[in-house]
């Protein structure tokens, strides 16, 4: 299996964008015109560390994500604050289209990991995977 070598908040973001890309098919996406829902995964059979803690508790609490749309630009910087430590994964599905806006879910562990360990890297883009509905009705 590949493994990725390097991670920073520049790669991150390419890397977000190739996914939304990937759901998005054939239709192509202004990136001002991109939000993200940010829902937070805890996975209860893990185990989590002290930087893990810090993203749940503070960074991914609800008090700073429940209910908020976030740009681009903020969901790289809040999720890849400590890069090269980012999720272990991240889905990434489109919730809707509104007022000009292209909403998407952002389903992203709670777990920070070194780039090596991150999964979807078969994907060519880590640690995405993107859900498109095609894919769930096979």
């Amino acid at each position: 299996m590949e493994k990725v070598r390097k991670m920073d908040k520049m790669i991150f973001r390419d890397n977000l964008l190739m996914t939304i890309n990937e759901v998005m098919g054939e239709i192509s996406v202004d990136e001002n015109d991109i939000r993200f829902n940010i829902i937070p995964v805890y996975e209860k059979d893990k185990s989590f560390n002290g930087l893990d803690n810090t993203m749940r508790l503070v960074l991914l609490s609800e008090k700073n994500v429940g209910n908020k749309l976030f740009t681009l630009e903020e969901t790289v910087k809040l999720v890849a604050w400590n890069s090269p430590f980012v999720p272990i994964w991240i889905n990434i599905s489109l919730n809707r289209k509104e007022e000009g806006k292209i909403i998407f879910n952002f389903e992203t562990s709670l777990r920070l990991r070194k780039p090596s360990l991150l999964r979807n890297a078969d994907t060519g883009h880590a640690p995405f995977k993107a859900i498109t509905h095609s894919a769930t009705e096979s």
